[in-house]
């Protein structure tokens, strides 16, 4: 077999077992990327330069430097006291409860990762739904959907941006201006779509339910009892002036030439200094399972690369783009979409980075990397496979129903990867239908 065949069918195999969790994922990934290089080296196409080329460092410094941010401020507890504080502000109004959730799980990924966000916002929304006895399952998928959403505006909200930044030179603003508006658009429709999925309880919850809420919400903090209102106000200060300084010289880190990813591994660092993490839990600080797996996924792709099958990927873009400009970033887009929800939008999103650094020659500006990003964002919104976080949202939503009554488990719950497509492939249709306009507004 050629070099091309046997590391596509390594790869493949390789994430057939991660997809299934059959095997740690960053364990595996280190060991797939170890297995390239030697047949890489054996064969002559691949070297240990050339794999250390493919690495995307400045990804894994965004990555590094958010992953921290986040711990610091989940620790300080300001995201259980922004869900109480909400709940209580909504006055027990189910619709206006439905509506701040996903409007918070929104923003919340704008800057935290889908999977730090789905941590936070899963629970509570279980807890909202049994007191009004709804159907969490719609509101769940929405709140996954928009986590996407949010994750895709801008540079740090998810790891497929990283590597897009990364790859492409992009800055924050970039992002804002590129990725902002047909994100927000897609959040209309997404609002619209699940107006009519969601089945809202008509009546308030009352006062007495609130409190309940309230105080299971609170109980689940990571702030222990040495703090009675709930928050950590050491850690809160800590993390929330290394965010909002990162973030505001994220917008002038064009203007002052400075990379967006040293200024994300400088905040973690000051987060691992000043931010009292236990030794036992810096590992997953710092995402370092995420690290490994994505640090041995650049180098198989790298392979991947060196052996001929992103070029044969690229050919055949190309081929079906008939050289029109638009045509082959709608192309890309939909190649996009239809191999997320089977890598995963991480790896889809580094398996096609570059393809499209390729197609970024022909055809030149920023639209081919908005292309690319749009494609991602409506392939991981289609099925629970495509997002990190969809599978957690599972995990938490079985564990819920195993955990309540017989008489109050609602009918059609049911929130596995079968059921989830009702909600998903709807919805992916609609983000591929408004990204392909807005593509062929800007090209």
């Amino acid at each position: 077999m050629t070099p091309a065949v046997v590391t596509l069918v390594l790869f493949v195999l390789l994430f057939v077992l991660v997809q299934r969790d059959l095997v740690n994922r960053g364990l595996a990934m280190m060991g797939g990327a170890l297995l390239f290089l030697l047949i890489g080296s054996s064969e002559g196409f691949y070297s240990l330069k050339l794999a250390f080329s493919a690495i995307y460092f400045d990804a894994l410094a965004l990555l590094f430097g958010m992953s921290l941010i986040s711990n610091c401020l989940f620790r300080s507890g300001v995201f259980h006291y922004l869900a109480c504080r909400f709940v209580g502000y909504s006055r027990g109004n189910p619709l206006l409860i439905v509506v701040l959730l996903t409007l918070s799980t929104y923003l919340l990924s704008l800057a935290f990762t889908n999977l730090s966000v789905m941590i936070i916002m899963v629970p509570l929304t279980l807890i909202v739904c049994r007191a009004l006895s709804m159907d969490p399952a719609p509101i769940v998928a929405a709140e996954l959907i928009t986590s996407n959403l949010g994750g895709a505006s801008t540079l740090v909200g998810d790891f497929p941006n990283m590597i897009i930044g990364a790859a492409a030179r992009l800055h924050f603003d970039d992002f804002i201006g590129g990725m902002m508006v047909p994100c927000l658009v897609l959040l209309a429709a997404v609002l619209i779509v699940f107006q009519r999925h969601a089945h809202i309880a008509q009546a308030r919850i009352a006062s007495d339910d609130l409190t309940t809420i309230q105080t299971t919400v609170r109980a689940q903090s990571p702030v222990g009892p040495t703090h009675p209102d709930g928050l950590d106000r050491y850690l809160l200060r800590l993390g929330l002036s290394v965010f909002v300084v990162t973030l505001f010289s994220f917008f002038l880190a064009q203007l002052l030439g400075v990379r967006p990813a040293l200024l994300s591994f400088v905040a973690g660092l000051t987060i691992i200094v000043l931010g009292r993490i236990p030794p036992q839990e810096l590992f997953a600080a710092v995402s370092g399972g995420d690290l490994l797996f994505f640090l041995g996924l650049f180098i198989m792709v790298g392979g991947l690369q060196a052996a001929g099958v992103l070029g044969g990927v690229h050919a055949m873009i190309v081929a079906l783009g008939n050289g029109n400009a638009t045509l082959s970033l709608l192309v890309l887009m939909w190649v996009a979409a239809l191999l997320t929800p089977l890598l995963n939008a991480g790896p889809s999103t580094a398996f096609l980075v570059p393809v499209a650094q390729a197609m970024n020659v022909t055809f030149p500006g920023s639209a081919v990397w908005w292309s690319l990003s749009l494609g991602v964002l409506a392939g991981s919104s289609a099925a629970l496979s495509g997002a990190t976080a969809g599978p957690v949202a599972a995990s938490f939503m079985a564990n819920h129903l195993r955990s309540l009554p017989r008489e109050e488990q609602v009918t059609g719950s049911r929130f596995d990867f079968r059921s989830y497509l009702q909600w998903g492939v709807p919805v992916a249709a609609i983000f591929l239908g408004i990204s392909s306009l807005y593509i062929l507004v800007i090209t």
